[in-house]
């Protein structure tokens, strides 16, 4: 924590501006938002430890001096909205996520008639002089501590999953079909909603393969889903498109879904820059064109059933060569991410830019060390006959293309 905190400390404001920005996070780092006359601003102050809200209080005036705690039982003020604390609660753990921190206190302020919340301060938690505060983190740590003793204990399994998705197309009228006039909303084969102004269609398709605790089951599991959507889709005149945006507009995701690990910060930056680092290599230019609404850096959801999923990559249904590596590579570093140190996109802010921006040559520079790394476990032994292929593309400069149908490619009946 001392090292992520003197890395913080060393960055200017309008590097943390910057940062929070291209990720898609309105900062008022550089231009505080004045008290205008006749507009109430509501500021929360969040406490984040461990991926977690341990206090919201509303932050009374523009030095956030006073504190009026909302979620303590003997508050006078009524508990907050669930949505309105959830929707706190994950900008804040993303807001510490992207400035390289992982506890610490966040100032949210809202932009006045919207819903929408804008960063106005981030103070680590090394540097919360507040005695209250300190004794609430320091429960926390313990009561963490304790969790980490028992999981240690604990033989539980790690499962893999996923819900990759791809969209159809009509080659004709280059016309999106929607996945909903084949596909039902629940199943391993479904389609997945958009939510428009007051409208929610479901015009992309998603494939839900049972969950495994090997990627080889999951792979053979994704197969079977893929077998069963090409009979679920009888008109093979269309067309199946992957990647990260095919088609303006509808941006896909392919999501990993992991449990019997616990999600931390450290977890995902390893995803982060051990996967992802290198999947976006091979991005064509318009998958790229999904961020940072979507495919931002340490994007999760949690489940009900105690995992998590990992959001950020595209789908990777571009080819079978990419799929089998993203599974494979996933699984690697899940299962060994504390062997896995090395963070570029915190340490080095020209890749956390060039990964925004799809800068290729300059994120390609950072790879070889990375992939030394992966190289260097036991267990990449077992995966290297699918990992191998993908690190030969990246070195050649090689790029998928999302406009190409994916049915030949993993034997999927279609029509010429």
């Amino acid at each position: 924590m001392q090292e992520e905190t003197e890395r913080f400390d060393g960055w200017s404001v309008s590097l943390k501006h910057s940062r929070l920005s291209r990720s898609g996070i309105r900062s008022l780092l550089m231009n505080a938002m004045p008290q205008s006359e006749g507009v109430y601003r509501r500021r929360y102050a969040v406490q984040i430890f461990a991926m977690h809200a341990l206090d919201i209080s509303k932050a009374e005036g523009l030095n956030h001096l006073f504190r009026l705690p909302v979620l303590a039982a003997d508050a006078e003020q009524p508990a907050i909205a669930p949505s309105l604390y959830r929707q706190l609660e994950k900008m804040a753990v993303r807001v510490l996520y992207t400035l390289g921190l992982t506890s610490g206190e966040v100032i949210l302020v809202s932009g006045g008639g919207d819903r929408k919340y804008a960063v106005e301060k981030v103070t680590p938690l090394a540097h919360l002089e507040d005695q209250r505060l300190q004794r609430l983190y320091k429960r926390a740590e313990r009561e963490q501590k304790r969790k980490t003793a028992e999981e240690r204990e604990n033989t539980s399994t790690l499962m893999l999953g996923m819900d990759p998705e791809f969209i159809i197309l009509d080659p004709r009228k280059l016309d999106v079909v929607p996945a909903s006039l084949y596909l039902g909303r629940e199943g391993e084969v479904g389609c997945d909603a958009v939510h428009g102004e007051g409208v929610t269609t479901y015009p992309i398709a998603e494939l839900r393969p049972l969950p495994s605790p090997d990627p080889r089951g999951l792979l053979v599991g994704l197969m079977r889903t893929m077998r069963m959507a090409g009979e679920m889709i009888h008109d093979r005149s269309l067309q199946w498109l992957a990647g990260g945006m095919p088609k303006p507009g509808l941006p896909l995701g392919g999501h990993l879904h992991f449990s019997g690990v616990e999600l931390t910060a450290e977890l995902l930056r390893a995803l982060d820059n051990y996967l992802t680092l290198p999947v976006s290599v091979l991005e064509a230019a318009s998958s790229q064109s999904r961020r940072p609404k979507y495919g931002y850096l340490g994007d999760f959801r949690r489940q009900p059933h105690g995992g998590f999923e990992y959001r950020t990559l595209p789908s990777f249904l571009v080819s079978p060569l990419l799929t089998k590596a993203v599974v494979y590579l996933a699984y690697v570093i899940v299962s060994d991410y504390h062997l896995l140190s090395r963070r570029p996109l915190d340490d080095d802010d020209r890749i956390h830019r060039a990964y925004y921006a799809g800068d290729k040559e300059k994120l390609r520079a950072c790879l070889e060390p990375l992939i030394s790394d992966l190289q260097s476990l036991d267990r990449y032994k077992d995966v290297e006959a699918y990992t191998e292929p993908l690190f030969r593309q990246i070195r050649e400069g090689n790029v998928w293309n999302e406009f190409r149908d994916i049915r030949p490619l993993w034997n999927i009946p279609f029509q010429p």
